[in-house]
């Protein structure tokens, strides 16, 4: 990748403070001044927890139907950057509630057994008066067993909230057995990646994008799972993801579409961390308090809503914000089109407006708790926060993969366009002094044939000679006539040659 482009990206990936919604940025400079923590930590850790806490009472309405608010969270960054001192921090209400729901359950236990044991005894009873019973009494003896067999106790299910680790079939039967709304969260999550979770990425799909999952074997007991809610928080250090995701299963766990429902935010790929303005002191207004006073009441109506069987609350957006909507949905499709600036990124882009929709509503509802309608200024923020993380992810994966000859050949054009000083190559040039892997015609032709269909290249003969003209080029004539000393009477040449040949 040339440095220029590697540049550009690197300032994609910073976040700016002022971007953010007023709360997250008051919340980030407390938490800031009590931790010390990266502002994109906390960032992701927020929007982690938010996402959890509205999973379970809001979807939100796009043209196309419903989606979740879910979101899948990766950050990476190395040892002592502060990542477990801020998920206790902001998780420490989820705790609390979980807790109170274990106790809950553990009374419920005892009730059980307390019932378990009198309706043994009693069926005990029953089947005894069966078997000593004549054949006028037998068959109102065998309806009072089978009228006790039905009175039989039901065994409680600890709900859980949270969990740090899991399997696929761990966590499918989790969701299925009174969990249904679960995160799955970790500060040190590298344990994670060596599980069979992010090998058989099925559940992981179909629980972001469909909510139903199922796991179906004959060799062990099958579960299945409807209406389930996941948000995954994981942090770990980046060598980890590195070797574990991108470098052994990269193209595996890419090609299955699950890698582009995360958002990531890499902090070692960011040249420099956002600055925080006022962070030397802190006034005596509140902290965390209205924050977990939302999160606590969003879990709890979550909780509720399921026990009463009732619908989600859906979140809509203003005719504004659905205008704005329109317009970034519109500008998505086509950078995702053969030729646009997303075209080997389609996976990540083709979800990039339900991601962001996604973000805008869990805000909103932590700005507005009681108004489920996302603003036309939410919006550009959710659309913000979400372009970042999706370049921090575009970023890592190109990184860590291996270019294709069709890039290696683009990028090579490119870089010797100044030395080459026209758009026109010889490809027996090509061929002599290109990228390694292309320094063969049984390589370069089908790579020069790609480039060709996307519109990057244009292959052409003169006097007998094969010539590649580079009409893909981000270099503009002007430009590369004043890199070249190119006399202005001269330049006129170098604009033809970037221009296609009529067929």
């Amino acid at each position: 990748m040339s440095n220029r482009k590697k540049s550009k990206q690197n300032n994609e990936l910073s976040l700016r403070f002022q971007t953010l919604p007023t709360f997250a940025q008051r919340l980030i400079r407390y938490i800031h001044y009590k931790t010390g923590a990266a502002a994109e930590l906390i960032l992701m850790v927020l929007l982690g927890v938010m996402a959890y806490a509205c999973q379970d009472k809001f979807d939100v309405q796009l043209k196309n139907g419903k989606t979740f608010t879910s979101l899948y969270l990766l950050f990476l960054a190395r040892s002592g950057s502060r990542k477990s001192t801020v998920f206790r921090l902001l998780m420490e209400e989820i705790y609390r509630l979980e807790k109170e729901l274990k106790d809950d359950f553990l009374v419920k236990e005892k009730l059980y057994e307390i019932k378990l044991a009198s309706w043994k005894a009693e069926l005990k009873k029953l089947n005894k008066q069966y078997n000593k019973a004549d054949a006028v009494d037998e068959n109102d003896a065998l309806k009072a067993i089978e009228e006790c067999q039905i009175r039989e106790p039901v065994e409680p299910v600890r709900p859980r909230l949270i969990i740090h680790d899991s399997t696929t079939e761990g966590l499918i039967k989790l969701l299925a057995q009174g969990s249904p709304s679960l995160m799955l969260g970790s500060d040190e999550a590298g344990g994670l990646f060596g599980s069979n979770l992010f090998r058989n990425t099925p559940a992981l799909n179909s629980a972001w994008g469909e909510g139903r999952i199922s796991d179906s074997r004959a060799s062990r007991e099958s579960y299945d799972a409807d209406d389930v809610r996941l948000t995954i928080l994981m942090l770990l250090q980046s060598e980890v993801f590195n070797d574990s995701i991108v470098g052994k299963q990269g193209k595996g766990i890419r090609s299955t579409g699950c890698l582009a429902r995360f958002l990531l935010v890499d902090l070692e790929q960011i040249p420099e961390l956002c600055c925080i303005p006022d962070v030397g002191t802190w006034s005596d207004e509140p902290g965390l308090e209205g924050f977990f006073s939302i999160l606590t009441k969003h879990l709890q109506d979550g909780i509720k809503r399921r026990e009463n069987n009732e619908e989600r609350i859906c979140v809509t957006f203003t005719s504004e914000a659905q205008v704005l909507w329109d317009s970034q949905s519109e500008s998505i499709q086509e950078k995702i089109k053969k030729g646009g600036e997303l075209q080997h990124h389609d996976d990540f882009g083709a979800r990039f407006m339900e991601q962001a929709s996604r973000i805008a509503a869990v805000i909103q509802m932590f700005i507005t708790p009681d108004s489920p309608i996302i603003s036309k200024e939410t919006l550009m923020k959710a659309l913000n926060i979400a372009q970042l993380l999706i370049n921090h992810i575009i970023t890592k994966v190109d990184s860590t993969r291996e270019p294709t000859r069709a890039e290696k050949l683009t990028w090579y054009l490119e870089d010797n366009l100044v030395r080459n000083g026209s758009y026109d190559y010889k490809r027996n040039d090509l061929i002599k002094k290109g990228p390694y892997s292309v320094r063969s015609s049984e390589n370069l032709m089908p790579t020069l044939e790609q480039l060709e269909s996307e519109g990057v290249v244009q292959l052409f003969e003169r006097n007998g000679i094969n010539y590649v003209k580079f009409i893909g080029s981000k270099m503009e004539p002007r430009e590369l006539a004043e890199r070249t000393n190119t006399p202005i009477l001269d330049s006129g040449s170098l604009a033809m040659s970037k221009l296609p040949i009529p067929e």
